[in-house]
């Protein structure tokens, strides 16, 4: 590894360590990320036996091994026909089983119950995020909600000879809007290029169509 590559990698390093000692993030791990599928099931599930054992017994009880499959199949359903960001405020319904995908801030703190499953939302950052079935192309960094990828970056540093530009580049060039993971609102909301001085954000993938906003 080059002294470009070293610099490269310690500012993804800075980026992840304050996440993680600040910003209320695990360090996460592609073992159980499905790749065909853009989320990782077994962290989603992880959430819902956490923040509403009750709805989730009566889910498995219900479908048994295919608590899973099923799952899955529901929430992606929904997120087709209504958008991910839809599902996150509402979550989904099975045949009258109500289940939460995250808990948003409630307005007031006074609420304990609401503060407590706002707070175990589980929020991974993922360095190297490898996302593609066809390739082996990998993306910087990926946060995720429960399981669920929502935001990607692309960094760059100045001190290898690269900046805000190359980011934009690759998000426009390499990476492709088939993918499940780039399908407009249907997993990553927020593609963001970011150096050491600049950052700028687009909310789809569309090649050389794709709009950037400065997010300085």
């Amino acid at each position: 590894m080059n002294y470009e590559d070293l610099k490269e990698k310690q500012f993804e390093a800075d980026i992840e360590q304050w996440l993680l000692e600040t910003g209320g993030y695990e360090k996460g791990s592609q073992k159980t990320y499905d790749k065909e599928r853009a989320i990782d099931m077994t962290v989603l599930m992880r959430f819902l036996a956490t923040t509403q054992h009750k709805e989730w017994d009566r889910y498995v009880r219900k479908y048994g091994a295919k608590a899973e499959s099923r799952l899955y199949q529901v929430f992606h359903e929904n997120v087709v026909r209504y958008g991910l960001i839809w599902v996150l405020r509402n979550g989904i319904d099975d045949l009258g089983i109500k289940l939460k995908v995250c808990y948003f801030r409630p307005a007031s703190e006074l609420n304990e119950n609401l503060m407590l499953k706002y707070r175990q939302n589980i929020l991974q950052v993922t360095r190297q995020f490898a996302y593609s079935t066809q390739n082996s192309n990998t993306i910087d960094m990926v946060l995720s909600l429960n399981g669920i990828p929502v935001v990607a970056l692309e960094l760059k540093n100045q001190l290898t000879g690269q900046n805000v530009e190359n980011s934009r580049r690759q998000w426009m060039n390499d990476r492709d809007p088939a993918e499940l993971l780039f399908h407009f609102n249907t997993r990553i909301l927020a593609y963001f290029g970011v150096d050491l001085y600049e950052a700028i954000m687009a909310t789809e993938l569309k090649k050389e169509k794709t709009y950037f906003m400065p997010y300085n």
